[in-house]
């Protein structure tokens, strides 16, 4: 960030970030750390870049963005009921769509994490591979949706999100929110027949 401070963000939960103090926010009129929102949401960041397309070899890298940003807008926070979650959903969105466009300009750095996750299992463990085969058909499947119905489809079905949450979230008419859902559901189980098929 030009003129700004660069944050590293730990891999390890527990572990101290190498930059000053963040500042505090309020969320439901309870003081809330920057720290702290890093530590209970960076799982929720990470799996939903994950879902969302952005390759597990970027992942961690594309995590620590969202915090950056996250961070950058700490004092912009409010929360309407829901707490941090919706609003970091948001820089989800944007970090996996600035990503979704970067790997179609340059396609050679994209390999969907696929190859690279395959070979860290060890293939004795046959439940382990039978599990990230199935992972992987599903990161395949979701894949083929646009960014919009897959953000709905993740929200709902990973996340638990009701319809009127998502509208929330993204800032789109409930209609819209079932619409999609319907159109994604529709889209990834054509998806996994494919990729069964294949297979």
């Amino acid at each position: 960030m030009s003129g700004g401070r660069v944050l590293h963000f730990p891999t390890a939960i527990g572990a101290e970030p190498d930059a000053p103090p963040p500042p505090s926010g309020r969320v439901s009129g309870v003081d809330l750390s920057f720290r702290a929102l890093y530590e209970n949401e960076v799982a929720f960041v990470w799996r939903n870049l994950r879902r969302l397309g952005v390759p597990e070899s970027d992942v961690d890298d594309k995590t620590q963005e969202v915090f950056v940003v996250a961070h950058r807008r700490f004092d912009e926070f409010i929360d309407r009921g829901h707490g941090p979650r919706a609003w970091l959903f948001q820089i989800v969105l944007r970090v996996a769509s600035d990503a979704r466009r970067h790997r179609r300009r340059h396609p050679e750095d994209a390999d969907g994490g696929v190859a690279s996750s395959r070979k860290a299992i060890d293939p004795d463990q046959t439940a382990q591979v039978a599990r990230r085969e199935s992972l992987d058909a599903l990161d395949r499947a979701l894949a083929m949706l646009d960014l919009d119905k897959r953000a709905v489809l993740v929200l709902h079905e990973i996340e638990e999100l009701s319809a009127p949450e998502i509208a929330e979230t993204l800032s789109i008419p409930v209609n819209t929110v079932y619409s999609r859902l319907r159109a994604a559901r529709a889209d990834l189980d054509v998806a996994l027949k494919r990729a069964q098929g294949r297979r």
